[in-house]
């Protein structure tokens, strides 16, 4: 093994597109995706829902970061992706599309300046990861779940 192979750490992520921002959590964080529990639109407007014996809130990252657009956790959403609160309480977020499982290097990861906390979308990340294929660059965002919770 090289020196190089030794000291990059990859980290596995779960990523999902809300708006048009591609959001990404640690594997730690996530307890489960699911597809969304069918019937439960009534509780999705007053943002919660039945998953088992568990009533959940569901987080509406959507009306955060869509600019002016209905809120679409009333709307039948195909997945949930469950974490844990800060105080220990399941919560979900909601996405449009299938959630995917990807690894990166952690070198590749920078911090967001606290300083910039005006925008929606930098209020509740930590860190941004951009990736370069080609002529194509992606920048994914690093939900900070403590701050998720603080707003």
């Amino acid at each position: 093994m090289t020196n190089n192979q030794l000291t990059t750490k990859i980290d596995k992520f779960i990523v999902f597109k809300i708006a048009d921002y591609l959001l990404a959590l640690p594997m730690s964080d996530v307890l489960k995706v699911v597809n969304f529990p069918p019937g439960s639109n009534h509780l999705g407007a007053m943002g919660l829902v039945q998953l088992g014996r568990h009533t959940i809130r569901v987080l509406d990252l959507h009306q955060q970061l869509s600019s002016g657009e209905v809120s679409s956790v009333a709307n039948n959403l195909p997945f949930l992706i469950i974490i844990r609160h800060p105080q220990g309480e399941l919560c979900g977020i909601a996405v449009d599309d299938t959630p995917n499982l990807m690894e990166f290097p952690l070198e590749l990861m920078r911090s967001v300046p606290q300083s910039f906390g005006q925008s929606s979308i930098l209020e509740m990340v930590s860190h941004t990861l951009v990736l370069s294929e080609e002529e194509v660059t992606t920048t994914i965002f690093l939900l900070d779940v403590k701050q998720l919770f603080a707003l």
